[in-house]
């Protein structure tokens, strides 16, 4: 079957064929969309006390600024998530640029993680009691608005109670590497 013929004077169609993908081909092409890292903390209880986990996360938006709300996507296997959705609360951290060792740590299945509080110099949300992580070029503190389950993912929004901003370079992910960016001429 043939595409009809564009009317005159529209614009020409991207170039490149278009086809249904499968996940590694769905993959490359988000690759080449450039997101922001973001480590994201929680603090939950266990039988001995309270704890701390953070995990690398590069699905962070903004979502609304009255009321003040973002979002994330997280596995929905994710023990990061079983955790937050517990405790309630969590914290957002903006990587910079020098924070690309810290990545590897948080990035790390759950069983492997080294402790959380040995990964990097944090400081203590004072809204949430989650990690922050005091250089960085921004923070969130928020409470669990909604989860969502979406696919194989769940949508996480939490509801902004307090930020912090410093004009930090930021650490972005773009075609699967992290990069910092580049000044403009």
């Amino acid at each position: 079957m043939n595409s009809p013929a564009p009317a005159p004077g529209s614009p020409a169609a991207p170039s490149g064929v278009s086809v249904l993908p499968d996940k590694t081909h769905l993959r490359q092409v988000l690759g080449q969309y450039v997101t922001g890292v973001c480590a994201v903390s929680t603090r939950f209880e266990t039988r001995t006390g309270a704890r701390h986990d953070a995990i690398a996360v590069n699905s962070f938006t903004s979502v609304s600024l009255d009321p003040p709300l973002v979002s994330m996507y997280l596995r929905e296997d994710s023990t990061f998530l079983r955790r937050l959705r517990t405790s309630g609360q969590w914290a957002v951290s903006f990587l910079g640029n020098l924070a690309r060792p810290l990545v590897g740590a948080l990035t790390a299945p759950a069983v492997r993680r080294p402790p959380v509080e040995e990964a990097a110099d944090w400081a203590v949300g004072p809204h949430t009691g989650c990690l922050l992580l005091p250089d960085a070029p921004g923070t969130l503190e928020c409470e669990l608005h909604l989860t969502q389950a979406l696919g194989d993912h769940v949508l996480v929004v939490g509801r902004v109670l307090g930020a912090v901003g410093r004009d930090h370079e930021p650490l972005v992910f773009h075609r699967g590497t992290f990069t910092g960016v580049a000044p403009a001429p």
